[in-house]
Parts: structure tokens; C-alpha cells; sequence
């Protein structure tokens, strides 16, 4: 599953953007329509990203297939895209003569974009990040809400036939929904299975939206922490829920706003967090490095999440959006920006065909720009053009030279 970030549970527009699963996910683009591939960030953390993509597809079997456009591809016609394009920005290329390059060698696809009246296909674009939280391997003091380990009662059963599977609990020999957010926090239906304690209610919520975290212990130590399992349950925003409820407006939902309301009103809390009866279960991590549901390290600027029931894992795509400028932890302004990305995450609402969630990386800087993307954009897939695939994976000749 992966980081699980919802659009930061500050995203309640979501509910009139989200895409709904009868359109056709990725749209072949014409060549002049291709955008201009201008990259805003240093194309060593790109080829980090790729590397990350190529070690997961080189796991799946070989006879694993993808689908784009409605064409089903070998898992390898991936593998050698991302190589050959890796190859392309090996030696650093002008603007010019990498849009050049990649309008040669490559097919693009893009992202059919939000429902409804959508003829840019715009996406929604938020944002996600790896919380830092301060937590104590044992309860007391302000020690008080606890992150939990996989239950014993939690069964994940396989559906024969349909590949599905369906998480709930066994009671009497029936199989059963498992219990909600306000059952397990209420009832402790998970009670013996602690793994750290939060000082915050809402910290520990974030935990869950974000999927992975780094916990600071009490002597200064810090440990990754990371998604293990969910209880199945669907995931419902509370940012949404306290719009709908009057306790705020849309343009003031936020994760500073949130945390403001409930500081102000602590007898609430327990209504507005258990409004989602999504919960997750997590494991402690040796890597300080968040990990997505492709079960490598993400990285920030370049891992997305997205509805991989609709698009590729793995794939390389270009993303154009708008993003918050820092300046000493406030927002100074926005400004637009293009860059190369791969989808490597997943996440409880990122669904459909019109969203799309980049990682921003780790710490408060990384959550406060997260935290205020809500953004239109548009996303364009990069498949390498048959005539250009090659019988060995090793460096490609420039076909253009």
C-alpha cells in the first residue's frame, strides 16, 4: 500500500473532483500536441527514482503484462523505456534537445484528467510527506495514544477466482468486516499489540494518513515506522466532514486549521477523527527512508501516488502543476513548475483517473508544502517506441546523432 496520503485530509475538494472508473485512464497525444519537457529540479535525484522503478520491475515476472491506451505491453517494454530514458539525461541534454530526443523515441500518453467537462485533462494534484513525531515505547506523561502492530485477529481472506482479497475478522466461523477506527480506539479491539505512543491524537491520525513516519524517542533516537496493514474499512476525510458539519469553510480547510479547531475544541476530537473508520496497522522500518507501496524508498520531488488499478507501477511520466515557494516556514508565494516523476505509491484516496499525489520528502518543510498543494495540473506517460527498444539493456546509442 504505501504511504497512504489522502491528499492530506486538507483536500475536501476531492469529493467534487474525484475521478470516477468509467474513463479510459491514459489518451494517446498527437506529436503536436507533445508539452515542452523542461525539468525543474537536478536529474540525479531523477535517476535515484528510476532505479527505484527498475528494481521492482525487474522482480515481477516476466510474463507480467501492462495496459496503455487499451494495448497490453510486456513488463520489459517498461524496463527498457525507463533505461533508454535514463540513458537520454545521462549526459545532461538542452531543453531543446531532450523534448527533441523524446518526441523521437517515445510515445505519450496522457492522463485522462478529472470527470466531467475536462477537455485539458486536468488533474487534482496534492501533495504528501514523512512526518517526524516525538514518541515513547511505553505509555505515561503525555505518552497517551498508541500506534499499533498488526492484531491476531485481523484475517486477510483470498477470493478463489477473482484475485481479491478482503480484510476483516473470523467471530462464531463467520467472516466479518473488521473493526472501525472508533471500535478499535474505544473498544481495544487491538489492545497488546502498542508499538509506540504519540503525545497528540492528531499526530497519531497524521501517522495513519501519511502511511510512514520517523518516531524521535526519548533519548534522541529515531526509528522509521511504516504501513504494515489496514483494517479494511473505507477511508473518509475529515477535512470534508468538517466542512459539511459547518465547523469551517473549504477555503480555510487546512492542516494548520485543523489542528488549531481541535486545540480549541479537545471534546471533539474523538467525533471528528472517528468520522474515518479507515485504520492502519504499522511495523517498525530499518531504513529512515519513506517506503512506498512498491516496497522501495521514495523520493522526494520525483515519487507520486496514483490509482495503479488505472495506471502503471513503476511508469515515468512528466508532471505540470503549481507549487508553494518557502521562505523561513511560511508560503512567499507560488510559482508553476514541470518536472520528470514515476509512480511509486498509492494511497487510501487517491483514486481514479483525475488524481495524482507527489511526495515532498521529510520534516516540517516537506509537510507544509504537502500540506497546501491542491492544485490543477496535467500528467503525460512516457512509453518508448518499438522501433527503439533494443535486444540487450546497456547504454543506447543516440538515435538522433
Amino acid at each position: 500500500m504505501g504511504i497512504k496520503r489522502f491528499f492530506l485530509l486538507l483536500c475536501c475538494a476531492a469529493v467534487l473532483v474525484l475521478s470516477g472508473c468509467g474513463k479510459t485512464p491514459l489518451l494517446p497525444v498527437a506529436p503536436t500536441k507533445y508539452p515542452v519537457f523542461a525539468d525543474d529540479l537536478e536529474y540525479a535525484d531523477l535517476d535515484r527514482a528510476i532505479e527505484q522503478s527498475l528494481i521492482y520491475l525487474r522482480k515481477r515476472p516476466g510474463s507480467s503484462r501492462i495496459t496503455i491506451a487499451g494495448r497490453s505491453y510486456p513488463v520489459d517494454h517498461l524496463i527498457r523505456s525507463l533505461l533508454f530514458f535514463r540513458n537520454l539525461v545521462a549526459d545532461h541534454p538542452s531543453p531543446g534537445l531532450l523534448n527533441q530526443q523524446i518526441s523521437t523515441c517515445f510515445d505519450i500518453y496522457q492522463a485522462s484528467g478529472t470527470d466531467g467537462y475536462n477537455p485539458q485533462r486536468k488533474m487534482l494534484v496534492t501533495g504528501y510527506y514523512q512526518p517526524v513525531f516525538e514518541g515513547s515505547l511505553t505509555a505515561g506523561g503525555a505518552y497517551r495514544y498508541p500506534i499499533y502492530g498488526i492484531p491476531e485477529t485481523l484475517v486477510l481472506r483470498h477470493t478463489p477466482g477473482s484475485g481479491r482479497k478482503q480484510i476483516g475478522r473470523l467471530e462464531g466461523g463467520r467472516f466479518l468486516d473488521y473493526w472501525t477506527r472508533a471500535e478499535i480506539e474505544n473498544d481495544g479491539r487491538a489492545a497488546g499489540n502498542e508499538l509506540v505512543y504519540l503525545k497528540d491524537p492528531l499526530d497519531a491520525f497524521l501517522l495513519h494518513v501519511q502511511g510512514s513516519g520517523l518516531i524521535k524517542l526519548p533519548d534522541g533516537s529515531i526509528r522509521g515506522i511504516h504501513y504494515a496493514m489496514k483494517n479494511g474499512r473505507k477511508y473518509k476525510s475529515i477535512g470534508k466532514y468538517m466542512v459539511e458539519t459547518g465547523r469551517m469553510t473549504l477555503a480555510e480547510a487546512s492542516i494548520d486549521s485543523i489542528r488549531s479547531y481541535l486545540a480549541a475544541h479537545p471534546q471533539e476530537i474523538p467525533e471528528i477523527l472517528h468520522h474515518n473508520d479507515s485504520f492502519i496497522f504499522f511495523k517498525w522500518t530499518t531504513t529512515h527512508g519513506a517506503i512506498g507501496s512498491l516496497g522501495r524508498e521514495l523520493t522526494a520531488g520525483r515519487s507520486i501516488a496514483m490509482d495503479q488499478s488505472r495506471f502503471p507501477a513503476g511508469a515515468l511520466s512528466f508532471l505540470s502543476s503549481r507549487k508553494p515557494i518557502l521562505d523561513n516556514g511560511h508560503i512567499a508565494g507560488w510559482t508553476s513548475f514541470g518536472r520528470f516523476v514515476l509512480v511509486q505509491d498509492t494511497g487510501s484516496a487517491i483514486r481514479g483517473s483525475g488524481r495524482v499525489d507527489l511526495f515532498w520528502g521529510t520534516g516540517k518543510e516537506a509537510g507544509l508544502a504537502a500540506g497546501r498543494m491542491k492544485e490543477d495540473g496535467t500528467l503525460y506517460f512516457l512509453l518508448l517506441k518499438e522501433q527503439f527498444l533494443q535486444p540487450t539493456l546497456v547504454k543506447y546509442d543516440n538515435p538522433l546523432i
